[in-house]
């Protein structure tokens, strides 16, 4: 079901189809869709990356896409082919018990989870903005100058249309030279709004699609960081393959279909919940909370049933004393009925 079809039905069931409540009905759908969709490690929620390449620049450091956040296991391979996979290791650990094993020449690294940016590159330098959005919108940009102070810019960026209904961008560069960017945010608008950052130059643009309001990278951190280069000095391509759970799709069309397919009913329900509270039901909002909980207790149950179960034979040792004595009548995994 799409969001309006959601919408629509419990607009239609508590008796009021009114624009304020239809609104009212799509922000709880969004909201509610975001907390469950965080609540449980869907399945549906998951995706494979293979052969991504590492950074030689970032020295170990590694970002995932824009759209991942958490990741399930993460593995590196020099051919593309054969991948070894990494353990994960708080980095208060490395430090008190990893250093005499993993500052061996030749180990594997492991890797740590390290905070989120909204850059996915070190010191980018100045960014520039274009936007094509004829109405105008608020952007927000947060982080490190180089002598690592805190800085903040906002601008409001409006592109121009012109009488032949041809439009000028608005192009926009910070005023502020960036080491790290903490948090770039907008306004939803119509158009895409293109990303430039000076370094490194031959990174091409990033679009940051109208309905995201903010970016948010995952950053990963390999300690120590692999020789990306040979024994002759030419450079080594190493690639990762990971498995990470996707951010939750926004759902900012009323055409949209949430990600997750197990949780329509109780979307449902906590949508009525939400209807039926605004407009002072308290009993029916509570029953209409009890039946979503028990329809998600009832998908994460489905989803447990679907998994591959493997039961394996684990043998019994009874083994105790000697059993090579003489006179000894004790089973055994030697001889395991006895004397």
């Amino acid at each position: 079901m799409t969001v309006l079809d959601i919408a629509s039905f419990a607009s239609e069931t508590v008796g009021d189809i009114s624009d304020e409540m239809m609104n009212f009905a799509r922000r709880a759908i969004r909201l509610k869709y975001q907390t469950l969709y965080d609540a449980h490690a869907w399945r549906e929620s998951m995706r494979v990356l293979e052969g991504y390449p590492l950074d030689p620049t970032l020295n170990g450091v590694l970002f995932l896409p824009y759209d991942c956040e958490e990741v399930i296991f993460l593995s590196l391979s020099y051919d593309g082919n054969n991948y070894t996979r990494l353990s994960y290791r708080e980095r208060d650990w490395m430090e008190r018990f990893g250093t005499r094993y993993l500052t061996v020449p030749g180990s594997i690294p492991a890797y740590y989870r390290a905070e989120n940016l909204a850059w996915p590159y070190l010191n980018p330098g100045q960014l520039t903005f274009t936007s094509y959005d004829p109405s105008i919108f608020t952007l927000f940009i947060s982080g490190l100058d180089q002598n690592g102070n805190l800085v903040q810019e906002t601008y409001k960026v409006e592109a121009v249309v012109n009488p032949d209904n041809t439009v000028n961008p608005a192009v926009v560069t910070t005023a502020n030279s960036f080491s790290q960017i903490n948090v770039l945010s907008k306004g939803i608008t119509a158009q895409p709004l293109q990303i430039g950052a000076q370094f490194p130059p031959l990174v091409p643009p990033a679009s940051m699609p109208p309905g995201m309001s903010e970016l948010m990278f995952t950053q990963l951190v390999l300690y120590p960081a692999p020789v990306l280069v040979s024994q002759n000095g030419l450079p080594i391509q190493m690639v990762y393959r990971t498995q990470v759970k996707l951010k939750a799709d926004t759902l900012d069309s009323d055409s949209s279909t949430p990600r997750i397919s197990h949780i329509t009913d109780a979307l449902i329900e906590f949508t009525l919940a939400a209807l039926y509270k605004k407009s002072r039901q308290l009993a029916k909002s509570d029953s209409c909370e009890q039946k979503a909980i028990a329809h998600i207790q009832a998908a994460v149950q489905i989803e447990k049933n679907q998994s591959e179960m493997r039961q394996q034979a684990v043998p019994v040792f009874y083994d105790s004393g000697d059993y090579l004595a003489t006179g000894y009548v004790r089973a055994s995994s030697s001889y395991p009925w006895g004397w």
